[in-house]
C-alpha cells in the first residue's frame, strides 16, 4: 500500500463514514459501553460519529483510503468538538444511569489535553471486512508524515486495549488510564512526539 491511496473525504461523505466506524466499532469496549444493546448500538452510534469527529471535515483533516475501507478524522489545532450537539445526543440516546460517567470521563480526557498546539485524533476505524490489511498504518502514516513536517506532536484515547501496540509500533506513549468506576471502560490517552 502507499500513501497514494489516501485521500481528503468529502462532507457529504459524512454518512458513509459514519455507517462504517459504526462497522468498525461493533466491538469497541467503550463504545458498546455507552451502547450496550445492538439495536441502539447501530441506530445511535453513527450519530456519534458526526457530533464528536464531525469537525474534522471543516478542517480537510478527515481521511479515506480508495474504497473507503477506513477512515481517520483528525484535529487540527483550534478544532473543537461540537459540544453541544454532542451532549444532545447523549442525552437523547445514552442510558441515564450513565450520563453522569460520561461526562466525568470526558472531562479527564480534557485534563490529559496538555499541548494545545498538537494534532488530536478523535477516531479512526476500518471496516470489519478490510482490516489486517494495513489500511489503519497507512490512514495514520500518512497524516504523521505531515504533523511530523510541521513539528508538532499528537495525541489520542485508545477505547480499546487491543489497539495499544498498534498506537505503540507508531511511536506513541501512554501518558495515563482514565477508568473511574468498575464497571467502566478503561481508556489509554497516549501521545507522539513530532520525529
Amino acid at each position: 500500500m502507499d500513501e497514494t491511496k489516501i485521500r481528503v473525504a468529502q462532507s457529504n461523505e459524512i454518512g458513509k463514514i459514519a455507517a462504517m466506524m459504526t462497522v468498525a466499532f461493533s466491538g469497541d469496549p467503550f463504545m458498546r459501553w455507552m451502547y450496550p444493546e445492538p439495536d441502539a448500538f447501530i441506530a445511535h452510534f453513527p450519530k456519534f460519529v458526526e457530533a464528536f469527529a464531525g469537525g474534522a471535515f471543516d478542517q480537510n483533516a478527515a481521511f479515506v483510503d480508495k474504497d473507503l475501507g477506513g477512515a481517520c478524522m483528525w484535529f487540527p489545532p483550534g478544532t473543537e468538538v461540537n459540544e453541544e450537539g454532542l451532549r444532545q445526543h447523549a442525552i437523547a440516546t445514552i442510558a441515564p444511569e450513565r450520563l453522569g460517567q460520561m461526562g466525568e470521563i470526558f472531562q479527564k480526557m480534557e485534563d490529559y489535553r496538555v499541548d494545545e498546539e498538537a494534532w488530536y485524533l478523535p477516531m479512526i476505524g476500518v471496516d470489519a471486512k478490510f482490516q489486517g490489511q494495513g489500511i489503519g498504518a497507512l490512514l495514520m502514516n500518512s497524516v504523521l508524515a505531515k504533523t511530523d513536517g510541521m513539528g508538532m506532536s499528537t495525541y489520542l484515547e485508545s477505547s480499546n486495549p487491543a489497539n495499544i501496540p498498534f498506537y505503540k509500533r507508531l511511536g506513541y506513549e501512554a501518558i495515563g488510564e482514565i477508568k473511574i468506576a468498575d464497571d467502566t471502560p478503561l481508556l489509554t490517552p497516549m501521545c507522539r512526539a513530532n520525529r
